[in-house]
This record gives structure tokens, sequence and C-alpha cells, in this order.
């Protein structure tokens, strides 16, 4: 009997406790539009790199260059057939956002090969191209197509796959918060 009674107060006293606790960890994941890839849930609310990309001229960037407005960062490559069926959702949310948002485009492809694709493919972001070397440093696999949001201080706040018709009222909400 003794021990009957200690077990309720023990479950009586430790289950609301064990439900708060549960409820308070999936709290962060309710406030995010998007669930993420497993291996990359770490990284949100982190400093995205941006300083170890190089832009245009061959310059890295400066690690300030991000802040101030929210970014989209859509890593991708010219082989890749979700890719370029997400450049039109892409390029309208850029178009929308106007200039309240930075918009680039990282890929592992040499300039030349990224050059001769937007030749032919309307992507109207900043790219960075020959970044190889930076991804396989940051990702432990790069799944293209994926994007990335970055709030006002260069913080990842959103991670997601493909950008399509589905998402892309929730993106660009994000991007004009």
């Amino acid at each position: 009997m003794h021990q009957y009674t200690c077990t309720m107060n023990f479950t009586a006293c430790f289950k609301p406790l064990l439900f708060c606790c549960l409820f308070s960890l999936s709290l962060p994941a309710q406030q995010r539009a998007f669930q993420t890839f497993p291996d990359l849930e770490y990284r949100i609310g982190q400093h995205f790199p941006i300083e170890e990309y190089k832009d245009e001229d061959g310059n890295n960037f400066s690690p300030d260059a991000l802040l101030g407005k929210k970014t989209l960062i859509n890593f991708w490559s010219t082989t890749c057939a979700p890719c370029i069926k997400e450049l039109p959702y892409l390029n309208q949310m850029k178009e929308r956002a106007g200039n309240k948002a930075n918009f680039i485009a990282i890929t592992y492809e040499p300039k030349a090969k990224a050059a001769a694709f937007l030749k032919n493919h309307l992507f109207a972001f900043r790219h960075i191209t020959d970044a190889e070397k930076q991804l396989k440093t940051y990702f432990s696999i790069l799944r293209n197509p994926m994007n990335f949001i970055l709030d006002k201080k260069g913080n990842i706040q959103e991670i997601t796959g493909v950008a399509d018709a589905s998402k892309m009222e929730m993106i660009a909400g994000i991007l004009n918060e």
C-alpha cells in the first residue's frame, strides 16, 4: 500500500512537470515556419559565415554585408532539376521584395559554368560561384536546392528545401517581417 501511494504521489507530482518540459522543448520548432533537415537544426540561430565567401570581384564579403536586411540564400547547381524548377518562384520573391531583402545564390560550380547556365535561365539573385571549399567545410551533406532565410543580423532564421508555390507566401512573409 505504501509503495502504491508513493508511486501515485510521484506520478501526480511529476506528470505535470514532464508535460511542461516536453511542451517547452517543442516551442522553438513551433515558432519556425519550416521543419528543417535534422543535421542542420543546430544551425538555426547561428551567424551565416558570409565573410568566408568571395564576391564577383574575388574579394571576401564583409562580415557586415548582410546586416540590416533579411536575406534569402539559395544553394543550387546547374544540373539540379529541382533547382531549375524553383527559379520562377525565387525570381518572383525577389521581385516582390525589391530592395527590402538580400537575395544570394551560392553554387560550388565554376563561374564560367554558372554564367553559361544563366544566359539561358533567369535567376535574378547575386551569385557566388566556385564555393566548393566553403560549402564542404560548412555542410556535412549539401542538398540542392536548399534555402536559408537570415534575420537582419545575419543569423539563420529558417532552413528549407525547394521553394515552390506552397512555400512562396510563407517565405515572402518572413522576408517582409
